[in-house]
């Protein structure tokens, strides 16, 4: 949740400079705001699935249309595709300042607003022009940040007060007993963070335990599975991985959210890509960012100063890429 909220100020800060930097200044700020996006896994995963969403954009229509005269127009259908505009527009604008054109983005903010000084012409063409893009972007980063929210409360719910029950619900039918976490984790998802999913709908890779808001443009691709160190374990895990990512492919997501729930008496160690004190822990593969929720969903066998010491199952990002590797 932390790395959500630093990345949302961030962005909300980068905005702020723009708006109000000197409008001889401007081109050499979009540079440096271009370099620091480019520089952040997280937004361009977003603005990739942005350009995914309406691909035929016309940009050269819509760089055309902020001259004055011009009737000015997006030229897209979506917030997701004027955030596309106004990204190809600031990547433009930063390669002219590096080839020495840096009066170049104040004339056109001149054309675009009509206003009489050069300072209020370039505020007039920031907050209209390319605001949207940051707005885009913060409130993407926050949607993450909310299901995060949401899936550790889960967490700590199951943990503290449901793992006794589910786990006799689960061994009472262990072939199909993922399907009571997940559609425990259902549930929650929808009573705790307004998560509208739909239990194992059908798509090109099968079926996802988990996805939500089908009907929008933001489904949620979400799926469980059982960790047991045993015929369960890494390799399980790894296939779990895969899938998961064939689902984000097939709903043109960029991230996707595994629920592992490990019924073993041993503590699970998965990798990061991100910061080592980050939760929850996570890897990209194939353009989507898959985050692992684990979950302790065995009920304690002992009492803490019973249980001896732990003995750890580490799985790395080597495991999750050759998922048919044996455990």
């Amino acid at each position: 949740m932390k790395y959500q909220q630093q990345l949302q100020v961030a962005v909300r800060e980068r905005l702020r400079r723009l708006v109000t930097v000197a409008a001889t200044s401007a081109g050499h700020e979009i540079h440096l705001t271009v370099a620091w996006i480019e520089a952040q896994p997280a937004l361009q995963g977003l603005l990739a699935e942005a350009l995914r969403e309406e691909p035929d954009l016309d940009y050269e229509a819509f760089k055309a249309g902020l001259g004055r005269g011009v009737r000015f127009s997006w030229h897209s259908r979506t917030e997701a595709g004027r955030a596309s505009l106004v990204w190809q527009l600031l990547q433009d604008i930063a390669e002219s300042t590096a080839r020495d054109d840096s009066d170049g983005v104040w004339r056109m903010a001149m054309a675009y607003s009509g206003e009489r000084t050069m300072q209020d012409g370039w505020r007039a063409f920031a907050q209209d022009v390319l605001q949207p893009l940051f707005d885009f972007l913060s409130e993407q980063v926050g949607a993450q940040g909310s299901i995060l929210h949401t899936l550790e409360r889960y967490r700590t719910r199951l943990e503290w007060f449901d793992r006794e029950e589910l786990y006799a619900r689960f061994k009472a039918n262990t072939a199909s007993g993922e399907e009571v976490y997940n559609l425990d984790l259902q549930r929650f998802l929808y009573l705790d963070g307004n998560h509208i999913t739909h239990a194992k709908p059908r798509s090109a890779s099968g079926e996802a335990d988990l996805v939500g808001e089908l009907g929008t443009d933001d489904a949620l691709v979400c799926d469980g599975k059982v960790f047991d160190a045993g015929s369960r374990g890494r390799n399980y895990i790894a296939k779990g991985v895969h899938q998961i990512i064939k689902y984000a492919h097939d709903y043109g997501k960029n991230t996707a959210y595994l629920t592992i729930y490990n019924i073993s008496d041993r503590i699970l160690q998965l990798p990061t890509q991100g910061p080592t004190d980050l939760w929850p822990p996570y890897i990209e593969l194939s353009g989507v960012r898959v985050y692992f929720i684990t979950v302790r969903a065995l009920p304690p066998l002992h009492t803490a100063s019973k249980s001896g010491k732990a003995t750890p199952v580490r799985i790395t990002l080597e495991d999750l890429t050759h998922p048919d590797a044996t455990d």
